[in-house]
């Protein structure tokens, strides 16, 4: 087994300096209804720097921590923004529509 930096895979080591260089405009555009998805991509992050530190040591452990905290739940993550997201942009589209109209336009027939 090697040890120490030896262990890492060059591949792998680039990908948490990519996501923490990401990180920058993703805060940047950091908005209170946007923050389930920074969370998502924070787990993303946590997924990229496990897959390297479990070459060093933990490797079954962090390997089953990479995929089910880091991977599954950036995924649920972002699928929970994705569906609160839309819920709010719906809600928005029903109160900026007014009150619902009948389907004759509105005219009453006697």
């Amino acid at each position: 087994m090697q040890t120490g930096l030896a262990a890492l895979d060059p591949h792998k080591v680039v990908l948490p300096i990519i996501a923490l260089i990401g990180l920058v405009p993703v805060l940047l555009r950091y908005r209170r209804s946007s923050r389930l998805f920074v969370v998502g991509y924070m787990l993303l992050i946590v997924a990229t720097v496990v897959t390297n530190v479990e070459n060093l040591f933990l490797g079954t452990v962090l390997n089953y921590a990479e995929h089910y905290l880091g991977l599954m739940g950036s995924g649920l993550a972002f699928l929970f923004a994705a569906y609160v997201r839309r819920q709010q942009v719906l809600s928005d589209d029903v109160d900026a529509d007014g009150p619902d109209i009948a389907a004759d336009g509105g005219r009453a027939e006697s």
